[in-house]
């Protein structure tokens, strides 16, 4: 019996003895290398610091607004991550708040929060067609994937709407996207637009789902558009078109920055060997010329000189990462994701407070990891369904 106890008690002390070295192995593991972040933690950080629970999305950034743009993309990691219920609820909020209760009918104005009277309500009576194009993309994916047609109904509604509203004819050019149905986008005698308000995935997608619509052409001209207004092969926020002449510099200015960088990642993840991509990813050379000198992608660049202002916030390493990724550019990616490492807080679960940082990185970070993806004509493919 003696012989046994003390069996029983070196058993013991042997778990604790390995437990102790487990737990300082890995404390010294975790002090050596940055940890870093899964697509889920991401998510659930996402959630947490931006998402209340009506599925309103917060910028704490802006005062607490919520945009079309941040309910478009929440509806859409949503989806990747198949939790039908949230998606509804996103859903919901949106359309009751933002499109007067249905957003086949009406396009959800771009920004509703607090109001200079002190009530919390639409902040203004435009929409934006990146938000929509995504509402809608989104909307049908959904549809098909969870047999929704209801979702179809609402997306295919959209689209009618965002034809009607949001897209016009530019001689010389063709069909034309513009930011929104503002009587601004189309005053003095030109057509403005901003490059990364188009993916080209959601593009090819749309040609298919409404083949009478005008998402083929601009498909099509979608690589031109990128090699004409690049000519340092940054890619500018916004730029102008005036018939007769060609493109010519916004009233906005010439600077590629929060909306350029965009672009960057939607060509990454428009990844497929055709010849459209290679050709955006081409005419976007730039980045890949300045990160060889320079650690962090700039925060503006103006794209006219070439000169570049300031370090980008971290959301922009995040999205580069699938556009260096396919240009491979194996020592440039491998930099980007150290510093997303360094940035990387496992105690708040983000890497930043910022909104639009963590859903760059929320973009990147599924598409790097294959829980989602698009085949050659834009089709939405998720992990969960394979």
């Amino acid at each position: 019996m003696a012989a046994f106890h003390f069996q029983r008690r070196f058993e013991w002390m042997r778990k604790i003895l390995w437990m102790i070295t487990a737990m300082f192995f890995m404390v010294s593991s975790a002090v050596a290398e940055p940890v870093t972040p899964t697509w889920t933690q991401l998510w659930h950080g996402f959630q947490s610091h931006f998402m209340d629970w009506q599925g309103r999305i917060i910028d704490p950034d802006e005062g607490g607004v919520s945009t079309s743009e941040g309910q478009s993309y929440a509806l859409f990691f949503a989806l990747v991550a198949n939790d039908q219920a949230l998606f509804q609820k996103i859903m919901t909020w949106t359309q009751d708040n933002m499109a007067q209760g249905n957003m086949a009918q009406h396009l959800p104005i771009w920004r509703w929060g607090k109001t200079p009277q002190g009530h919390w309500g639409p902040l203004s009576g435009a929409s934006a067609s990146d938000a929509d194009l995504w509402l809608a993309y989104t909307l049908l994916q959904a549809g098909h994937l969870w047999h929704s047609a209801h979702y179809i109904q609402i997306g295919q509604g959209m689209l009618r709407l965002i034809v009607q509203k949001e897209v016009v004819d530019a001689p010389g050019w063709g069909p034309f996207l513009l930011p929104g149905p503002s009587p601004y986008w189309t005053a003095d005698g030109h057509f403005i637009t901003n490059p990364s308000y188009a993916p080209l995935f959601i593009l090819r997608y749309l040609a298919d789902a409404d083949p009478q619509g005008p998402w083929r052409a601009m498909a099509q001209h979608l690589p031109d558009l990128l090699e004409d207004i690049s000519p340092h092969g940054y890619v500018p926020d916004w730029i102008a078109y005036r018939p007769s002449v060609g493109w010519e510099m916004a009233p906005e200015g010439p600077l590629g920055s929060f909306n350029a960088i965009r672009c960057y990642l939607w060509a990454g993840m428009a990844s497929e060997k055709s010849h459209a991509s290679s050709r955006m990813l081409r005419a976007s050379r730039g980045m890949i010329a300045y990160l060889k000198t320079h650690t962090y992608p700039p925060e503006y660049i103006n794209t006219l000189s070439g000169q570049a202002q300031g370090v980008g916030p971290v959301g922009f390493s995040a999205a580069l990462l699938p556009y260096l990724k396919v240009t491979n550019e194996k020592a440039l990616l491998t930099t980007q994701y150290q510093r997303l490492q360094e940035a990387w807080e496992p105690a708040v679960q983000g890497y930043s407070f910022h909104y639009y940082d963590n859903a760059l990185a929320l973009f990147s970070f599924g598409f790097m990891d294959h829980l989602y993806g698009f085949t050659s004509n834009g089709t939405l493919w998720v992990f969960w369904e394979h």
